[in-house]
């Protein structure tokens, strides 16, 4: 691929980059010949639309560089400003100890603020900056895209002390924090203390137009799927405070109810005919959705608030440590959970599995075991302890099932995008990895059934295809709800009984075959956080499937399914 296709994109194995040569005579005040930073291990077109925008920002920031100049008496009150709300974004988190020894590491770090607010003020009070001070202060200017050189002094002292008046405030704000993480930080200098570019009511943006700034700032950032997911979180923000407020108005005494109007939100609120956050609320706690998900709700509102605090669209946060509380759950209580040997037993037995009346009457007993997608699918999950999307969004490539060791390739191998037919996408880095097929699958006829769908597919790349993929674009949705319904039938109504509920199984039955963690983690695509696990490409796939062969089993499925 040529530059002119993918301007700014350096690509190094599966990881991108963009990288912009800075202009020569910018190079001294940049600090480097160019800039290159991560994207990450993006597909190649994703890469080229992130890498093209920021770079085109970086070229536009390098013009701004040289205009300085031009800045008004606000312009350089917002700049100044600027630098201290990026300060804040560092040096207002709590800050987390790096030894056992907590007490004197927290001394340490006072000691340390003190020191250096006090070399700080004195070089404000006298106007007087020594050459360190001077180009930390250059450099956060810099970062914000204006160049300071060749600046009457009149004007750079003016900067200056503003750039360093902000860090003095940010070492209050560090000092603060080390003895309170919670209350919200209200700083000392007038300069910074709640007035800061959009401080008239009237003006800035609406609620509704930050929304969309932010989505389309992030546009590049998330799938298609997250944007699809995370916009209707933020309309129901938009509906409690009202989509013509300013965003520069909203207070924290405006947010402080919006936890709580969360919690009252109904089970399936977004389903059917598009409602009001209000309209969609209810009394009976019961029916009301789980605390988990209100704070993921939550989370998207204040998240865009503080990207908007950052960007200077709004001057103070008001949603700064906004939380749901969650009832407390009773112990050994699951979500989750894996099936008994029972379960299986009374799962693999129901007449989809032994025999039904008719494809469309699978739930009747009969005499036709029908090997198809709702067979095998279930079977696949027990052998593998894979998640449902991985099995469901499988391509004939993916399949290997000629030869002494048969296996399904996890993989985003795929030119398709989000929502279409042939989509794949993978959790993890660990979630790609090459699973052995089990010989029970191989015997249940499971090759044969790949080559029998190779046939009828024509033009399509999915083993499953008849398994559409739900509207939400995800290829488990549609699985998931008839897997829920054939449970109920079977009377298997345990909620925690999920299509998931295979993986916890597989989870168990290694551990209890003595399999190491990390040929777990491997097999089943689990991040092994261990530092060992950064070392290495794990066994091979001869190697799995030995050790996936000889497992011993809750139950066979060879053993409980009749052979045709």
């Amino acid at each position: 691929m040529s530059a002119l296709a993918a301007p700014f994109l350096m690509r190094r194995g599966s990881m991108s980059y963009v990288r912009v040569r800075v202009p020569k005579d910018l190079v001294e005040l940049v600090g480097c010949s160019e800039v290159r930073r991560s994207l990450g291990p993006l597909r190649f077109h994703e890469a080229r639309l992130l890498a093209a925008r920021t770079g085109s920002k970086l070229k536009e920031a390098f013009e701004m560089m040289r205009n300085a100049n031009d800045l008004t008496k606000q312009e350089v009150l917002n700049l100044i400003r600027d630098c201290f709300a990026g300060l804040s974004e560092t040096y207002g988190q709590a800050y987390q100890p790096q030894s056992t020894e907590i007490d004197f590491e927290l001394a340490e770090q006072q000691a340390m603020a003190d020191e250096h607010m006090s070399a700080l003020i004195p070089q404000v009070e006298t106007r007087s900056f020594d050459p360190q001070t001077l180009l930390t202060a250059k450099r956060l200017v810099a970062d914000r895209g204006v160049d300071l050189t060749g600046l009457p002094d009149a004007r750079l002292m003016e900067i200056i002390e503003g750039v360093v008046r902000a860090m003095i405030e940010a070492d209050r704000q560090f000092s603060f924090r080390l003895n309170d993480r919670l209350t919200p930080y209200v700083p000392e200098d007038p300069l910074f203390n709640g007035d800061a570019r959009n401080c008239k009511q009237g003006i800035g943006l609406t609620v509704d137009e930050l929304i969309e700034e932010y989505c389309k700032a992030k546009r590049f950032e998330w799938t298609a799927k997250t944007m699809k997911t995370h916009r209707p979180k933020l309309k129901l923000l938009s509906d409690f405070l009202g989509g013509d407020t300013r965003a520069e108005s909203v207070t924290r005494d405006d947010m402080r109810p919006y936890p709580e109007a969360l919690a009252r939100l109904k089970k399936n609120y977004h389903l059917g005919v598009a409602k009001s956050l209000q309209s969609s609320q209810t009394n009976v706690e019961s029916a009301r959705i789980q605390a988990s998900t209100a704070t993921t709700i939550l989370a998207r509102a204040t998240a865009m608030f503080r990207w908007a605090h950052a960007q200077g669209f709004i001057s103070n946060n008001p949603a700064v440590n906004l939380t749901i509380t969650a009832p407390k759950k009773k112990k050994g209580h699951r979500s989750r959970r894996p099936f008994t040997e029972a379960e299986l037993r009374k799962l693999f037995s129901a007449p989809l599995f032994s025999g039904c009346e008719s494809r469309y009457r699978r739930f009747v007993p009969g005499s036709k075991i029908i090997r198809d997608e709702y067979f095998f699918i279930p079977a696949i999950l027990y052998y593998t302890g894979a998640r449902l999307g991985e099995i469901v969004q499988l391509h004939f490539a993916d399949c290997v099932i000629d030869g002494p060791t048969p296996y399904l390739s996890i993989n985003e191998n795929s030119d398709a995008k989000h929502g279409e037919e042939g989509y794949k996408s993978v959790k993890s880095d660990a979630g790609v990895r090459l699973i052995p097929i089990h010989p029970d699958l191989m015997a249940l006829g499971f090759g044969d059934f790949v080559k029998w769908q190779r046939k009828g597919a024509k033009a399509k790349d999915r083993v499953f295809y008849r398994i559409k993929f739900g509207e939400d674009g995800q290829p488990s949705t549609v699985f998931s709800k008839w897997f829920g319904r054939f449970m109920d039938k079977i009377g298997l109504t345990d909620p925690a009984l999920v299509a998931h509920s295979f993986r916890h199984t597989a989870e168990d039955y290694f551990r209890e075959n003595l399999v190491p963690k990390y040929i777990i983690d491997q097999l089943i695509g689990h991040q092994d956080q261990s530092s060992a696990g950064a070392y290495g490409a794990g066994i091979g796939i001869e190697a799995a499937y030995e050790i996936v062969a000889n497992l011993k089993l809750p139950v066979r499925l060879t053993e409980l399914i009749p052979s045709d």
